[in-house]
């Protein structure tokens, strides 16, 4: 009798681990997803190489049609490690879709911020090369108020990205993984 129940114990906390094992696994894999993103979007922005750097050079140039090219490839960049992480499997995962909705979140956030970049160039453009006096003071309004709009991205990439730091403990926390 006590053998029966031991060897069914045995069964049961050995299928409870073999699951166990499997949840873990699609959670460690989607931390590594995250880990890589994280360094991806790193590189991008502020890398020596990255595309912010390489923007500010044009910029520095008063290059404007060669910054605003290197905004479109960050967008492209931007899109692309989105479309990964939307496409990471989190089926079973615990905190996995909250974790993922929380990134994604933050780099729609960081996106809209960076991107933005777009609208101050053209400004930029306007005030340097135009020959009218009005549109050069309208650009240069104009640039004033996106500095205002900018601050609103800066606050909306803030509280992404605490929701986000909140939501990745919490994740690796249910899933037994190491912070990384």
């Amino acid at each position: 009798m006590i053998r029966k129940i031991s060897i069914t114990l045995l069964i049961i906390i050995l299928v409870s681990a073999v699951f166990q094992s499997c949840s873990n696994k699609k959670a460690e894999n989607f931390q590594e997803i995250l880990t890589k993103k994280e360094a991806q979007m790193t590189a991008m922005l502020i890398g020596e190489k990255g595309f912010e750097s390489v923007k500010l050079d044009y910029l520095i140039a008063h290059d404007y049609t060669k910054a605003l090219y290197i905004t479109d490839q960050e967008e492209k960049e931007f899109n692309t490690i989105i479309k990964e992480i939307e496409m990471a499997d989190i089926e079973g995962v615990q905190k996995g879709k909250e974790t993922q909705q929380a990134v994604l979140n933050y780099y729609k956030a960081l996106k809209d911020l960076f991107l933005f970049s777009r609208k101050e160039i053209e400004q930029e453009k306007l005030m340097r090369y135009s020959k009218d006096d009005k549109e050069i003071r309208a650009a240069q309004d104009r640039r004033l108020e996106l500095g205002y709009e900018k601050q609103e991205l800066y606050q909306k990439v803030f509280k992404a990205d605490e929701k986000f730091f909140t939501v990745k403990k919490q994740f690796e926390e249910e899933n037994n993984l190491e912070w990384r």
